[in-house]
This record gives C-alpha cells, structure tokens and sequence, in this order.
C-alpha cells in the first residue's frame, strides 16, 4: 500500500545540485542503469524505466534541479504541458513503484552490481552508491573512495551520494581520451541526421537511452502490446495558440495538434490492464509470430494522420496494424472536428472514442488477440493472458465449467508470479461470482473474505490500476460498504475516464444504492460511447426503469438480456415482468434463478441486501419478489 505520510518533494523546493557529483564516472553508472532496466523488475515497466532513465541522465548532466514531478510526468511519461502534479498523484505513486522495483533487484539479481542507484524518499535525485560484490546486504564504500557525503534532513532536500577516486584524475589515459572522443563523435553525427526529424519529447527521450539504438521490448505475460506511432499531419501547419479565428460561431484555437493527439493517446492506452503498451516511438515490440505467422502473442502498431482545415477544423484518420501478418485490422475517420475554447476538451471526447472502439475488453484489440491465440492452440498457449481470456469468455457464457477453468488458470499464474495484479483482480472477480451467479460455491473461507484480500492485493501491486479499483469498488458493494465503494468507484473514474465498462460499472452501483437518476445518465453515456457492453448493463438499464417506475421501459430493457443461464438477469426480468403484470413470466424466471443460484431460495433476504444495499431499495424488491412468488418471510420483506 501507499505509504500514509506524504514524503514527496514539492515542485516548489528546490532541488540543490552537488557540482562533486561530475566526478563519478558516468560510464560506470550508465553500465549501472543498463543492468536495471534489462531486470524483468523494470523490463516489464515502461513507466518506471523511463522515470528511472530521465532522473539518472539528467542527473549526469547536471541538470538536478530539473527533476521534479512536472518535468517528469511531461518529459518521462508523455504527459502533455497542461498537467498539474497537485491534481494527479501519478509521479508520487511511480516513484513509489520504481523505489520498491529497485529494492526487489538489488536484494535479487542486481545483487553484484558494481553500483547501486537509489532513489530516496522525499527526493526524486538518484543517488549512486558503490556496492561490494555479492554485498547484497547494502551499500558499501569502495575501496579507493571517499566517504559519502552527508545528507540533509528533510523531505525534497536528498542529494545524490558522491564517491570520488582517489586517484580519478591519474585514471584519464589517453586510450580514455580517444575512446570518449569516438563515442562523442559518433553522438554528434547521429545527432544531426535525427534532430531534424524527432520531436522535442522523443529527442530526448533518444539521446537519455543506454545506447543509441530503439529499444525493443518482450512481453512476458503475453498481454496484446501496442506501438503508437508517430501521428503525420497534412493540409497545412494548424493555427498558432496565439492566433483564435471564429469559424460558423465556434471559436477554434491551434493548440490541437497532431502530437498532442498521439501523446493523449498513447496516454490513454496505458490505463488498460489488457494492454502493454510502449513507452514512446523510439521503444518496439519484439515480434514473435512462429512458423507461418500463428502465434499465441500479438503485437499492434496504431498510427494517425491529422488533416488540417483552412476554417480552423481538422480531420483525424487512424489506422490500426497487426504486426505479425501487416494487415490492417482496424480504421477509422473522424471528420469535421472543431475544438472549442478548450481544445482539450476536444480531445479528451475524440480519445474517449477511440478507446471505446479498440481498447475495451470486447474491443477490436482484444477480439484479434483472442482469434490468434484460438488459431495458435488456445488459451492454453497464452501464458497468463490466457488466463484472462478464460475470465472474459466465462463472463460471456456464464458457464461453471469455463468459470472454474478460469479460476483455478488465474490462480496456477498469481502462484507463479506474486506480481501478477490483473490476476489478484480477475479472480476477485470469479469470487463475486458465487454471489452473482451461484457458479461453484466454496466453503474454505467466506467468498467476500476471498474477494477482498484478493482485491487489495490487485490494488497494492497495482495503486495506479483503474481496474483493480473497479473490482475493489465491487467488493466493498456487495459487503454493503456504500462510501467505500464509490469512493473506490470514483478513483477507478479518475485513474481512467476512458474505460466505458468503469463508467457503467459505476453507474450501476449508484442505481442501486438508490441513486437512479445519476446512474442512469452515467450509463446512457457509457452505452452511447461503446455499444457493444456486456450482459450486465441491460441487467442495471432493467433495474434503473424499474425503480423509475417505468413499466415500458423496464420491459423493453428485459428484452436485451442474455438467455435463462445468467442469474442476474433472471432477477431484472421477474421484477419487469411483476411491474407489467405478468405474474405467470415473473413466476417462471423465479424458478429458474433459484434453480441457477439456490441461495435465491435459501437466503432471499440475504441475496436482496447484496444485489440492493440501500435499505429503501431493498424493502421495495423484497415486496415485489414476495408478490411474484418468492418464498420470502414476511418479517423479512416487511423489515426496514
């Protein structure tokens, strides 16, 4: 978990800079850096090795008091210039992240590393700090060095430990002269076939990386990785920000640009748990497509063309690539677009889109990931994310068979690998389950025992996952922790505005804690956003015209559910069908909810407090099931 005291730097200190520091060798700690981000603890994190990448070359360089968290939420994860380091907590919790990665490495395979790179609380300055080798007991001074300078007390006033040669200046033979004349060199000649053409960011971003080469990335939990290109632009250079023209009564401004696009798409991408998605365009996946192009991994290059018009309005075209067989697998055109005022706005409303179309679990990446891994021998074949393909197929059949397979795949692969947080998060979910659907009831510790410690192991691998949050919002709903869920359901809103299942989720959970009005205009957004929502959206679209009193409409929406093997929606169709009169048809679904989940007929009350926490909400359903016919007590129904 997240620590309780805020030890962060503040953007408003300054970070004090140590001229000393020049002395260290800067070989030696970029052979340091080289062997970190190599680590399956950082390999596997894009976030954390360009965070870690940018604070140690701008360190090198002497440029200490430019790490702070502004610069490297801009600089190191491509957030755009409009972002506030007291608003969004990203940088505070990676740097979190990337301290706990770093322990892991030095106390395991970075054990005999020549340096240890630390980066300590209350500063964002690395320190580098000589180990003895197989010293993985800590730090210790070299021999030949001096002792580490002191530190100030005080959050945000850390400074990088110094260690001196004694006789560093003895050390620069002229072998060492005309070796670091080469590679400057070779620098300074590559810097002037790319500079013309790289961005400001990714400039950067090339000349801090170990070696002058794209970093090529594997994915070791086979999640489907995506590469954004960078996006072109045609039709003319868009207008400065200076420059406001007044367009059919729009004002439009210049500020929406093609890189501000890529950048808050990428950005976006990032926030799904199903995705690995590259850091920036110098970082590529390394494709593994097997013998005639069938393999269970898949890898995806999304690009864009943004066309800019002479009324100040512009044209974005997108093309998503499977890697592995070149075809396009996905395109689309968004025609006409006029940012407003704020072009963010714009531009939030345009990548909310696309992530509707591409990045959803039902979304075009995930369905093309699913069919390679169907044709390369099955989920079987997919490591963990086969595992989770598992989980999303139960969820669309509903069947005990394919949930038990699920389970018992997520929980060989959290055995496997502690780290896995999407897998704690799944089988949270699977937990649920047993309350939703009556699929496979266990008895070895209560299921929202189960789910909660599974939940919040998600959120503490993962304190940035929106999905975790969302299943922890979950849990804390079916325990009948109004607060705690929605306080987990508005940090998962918060932590990815994207996600349409989050905001349906969400929506939900407010229906049926009585909120209905809310909710459903959360859901009607979500549902117009992505169309293709699963089986328990219409479950909830049932509820919420149900509440409203809305026979009509609670009918219509009962029309869209799923066949008479999903529970949940056995229990909206008896409730429409009671309010429609039709007690015969509320009769015949009771039976066969009980029949699916027989806590219906053991526990009703019990089964109604979970399904509708709100008392009022719980009085009203528990009357309407006893009228259909369920065998409910009176006391019970009766009961406030």
């Amino acid at each position: 978990m997240l620590d309780s005291t805020n030890t962060e730097p503040s953007d408003d200190v300054p970070v004090s800079t140590d001229a000393a520091a020049d002395a260290v060798p800067p070989e030696q700690v970029r052979r340091a850096l080289a062997s970190v981000l190599d680590s399956e603890e950082l390999s596997s994190s894009p976030q954390l090795s360009n965070i870690l990448r940018f604070v140690v070359e701008a360190t090198l360089e002497g440029r200490r008091d430019a790490i702070k968290g502004y610069t490297i939420a801009v600089e190191a994860l491509g957030r755009d210039a409009s972002f506030d380091p007291q608003a969004d907590p990203i940088v505070r919790v990676e740097a979190t992240r990337l301290r706990r990665a770093l322990e892991r490495y030095y106390a395991g395979a970075g054990a005999n590393d020549e340096i240890e790179i630390v980066v300590p609380r209350g500063s964002y300055v690395p320190q580098f700090t000589p180990r003895r080798p197989s010293d993985a007991g800590g730090a210790a001074p070299v021999p030949g060095t001096a002792e580490p300078a002191s530190q100030p007390a005080g959050p945000g006033e850390g400074e990088p430990v110094v260690l001196v040669p004694a006789d560093a200046g003895r050390r620069w033979s002229l072998r060492g002269f005309v070796a670091g004349a080469l590679v400057l060199l070779v620098a300074v000649v590559l810097a002037g076939i790319v500079i013309e053409t790289v961005e400001p960011v990714a400039w950067r971003a090339l000349v801090s990386s170990i070696a002058l080469r794209p970093i090529e990335r594997a994915n070791r939990l086979g999640m489907p990785m995506v590469e954004v290109r960078p996006f072109d632009s045609t039709g003319g250079a868009p207008l400065p920000p200076s420059e406001i023209t007044r367009s059919a009564g729009v004002v439009t401004s210049g500020e929406f640009t093609a890189r501000a696009i890529e950048v808050r798409v990428r950005d976006a991408l990032a926030r799904f748990d199903m995705l690995d998605v590259l850091a920036s365009p110098e970082v590529h996946p390394v494709v593994s497509c097997g013998s005639a192009g069938v393999s269970p991994y898949s890898a995806f290059a999304l690009g864009g063309l943004v066309e800019n018009h002479e009324d100040g309005s512009m044209s974005v075209l997108l093309r998503l690539s499977d890697l592995c067989d070149g075809t396009i697998v996905w395109s689309r055109e968004f025609d006409s677009l006029k940012p407003g005022g704020d072009p963010s706005a714009t531009e939030v409303a345009l990548v909310r889109d696309i992530m509707a179309a591409i990045a959803e679990p039902y979304g075009v990446i995930q369905a093309r990931a699913r069919a390679r891994v169907t044709a390369s021998g099955g989920p079987d074949k997919a490591g963990p994310y086969g595992c989770v393909l598992d989980a999303y197929s139960y969820w669309r059949s509903y069947l005990p068979a394919e949930h038990r397979r699920a389970r018992q795949c997520l929980e060989r692969s959290v055995a496997a690998d502690s780290t896995f947080a999407l897998g704690y998060a799944l089988l949270a979910e699977l937990d649920l389950d047993e309350i939703r659907t009556g699929v496979e009831p266990r008895s070895d510790q209560p299921v929202l025992d189960r789910a909660l410690a599974a939940a919040e192991q998600a959120v503490e691998l993962e304190p940035t996952s929106a999905f975790a949050q969302r299943v922890l919002m979950d849990v804390h709903f079916f325990r009948g922790e109004r607060s705690a869920a929605i306080a987990s359901g508005q940090t998962s809103l918060a932590l990815n505005p994207y996600d349409m299942d989050v905001l349906a989720d969400f929506a939900g959970r407010l229906i049926a804690f009585g909120e209905v009005e809310r909710g459903e205009k959360m859901l009607a957004s979500a549902t117009q956003a992505a169309p293709g929502m699963p089986p328990w959206v219409d479950f909830y679209r049932v509820i919420a015209a149900y509440l409203r009193g809305d026979a009509p409409g609670a009918a219509s929406a009962a029309d869209q559910l799923m066949g008479d093997g999903y529970a949940p929606g056995l229990l909206a169709r008896a409730l429409a069908s009671n309010m429609a009169g039709e007690r015969e048809a509320a009769q015949s679904d009771l039976r066969k909810l009980v029949e699916i989940a027989p806590a219906w007929r053991t526990e009703p009350k019990l089964m109604i407090e979970r399904f509708f926490p709100d008392p009022s909400v719980a009085l009203r359903v528990a009357n309407d099931l006893a009228d259909a016919g369920l065998p409910i007590p009176k006391s019970s129904a009766a009961a406030d």
